[in-house]
């Protein structure tokens, strides 16, 4: 069996990931006050995936896990690609209409 893990490896662990996601919540506050123009959205999303993968990596220990956990995220990747690709597509529909 393995050891419990100490508080002190718990909070290396957790606080650098921590900082970052407050870091990036600043970052994305300061660009919401700040008009981009076309680049907002793709900005906003670039912030958030890196979020995801901040949280997804330490916390769901991808980095370490084993092969059926790694597909069971990339699946959940690859289904979050097909609701945007159909969001996209009903967007640009409906554009088209327009």
């Amino acid at each position: 069996m393995s050891e419990a893990p100490t508080l002190r490896s718990i909070l290396l662990r957790t606080v650098p990931v921590w900082l970052g996601l407050v870091a990036l919540l600043a970052v994305s506050v300061l660009l919401a006050y700040r008009p981009l123009g076309p680049w907002n959205a793709a900005v906003a999303f670039g912030i958030a995936g890196t979020q995801a993968l901040l949280v997804a990596v330490p916390f769901m220990r991808l980095d370490t896990a084993n092969a059926l956990d790694r597909l069971t995220a990339a699946c959940g990747l690859f289904w979050l690609a097909i609701l945007f690709t159909l969001t996209l597509a009903d967007v640009f529909a409906r554009l088209a209409e327009g």
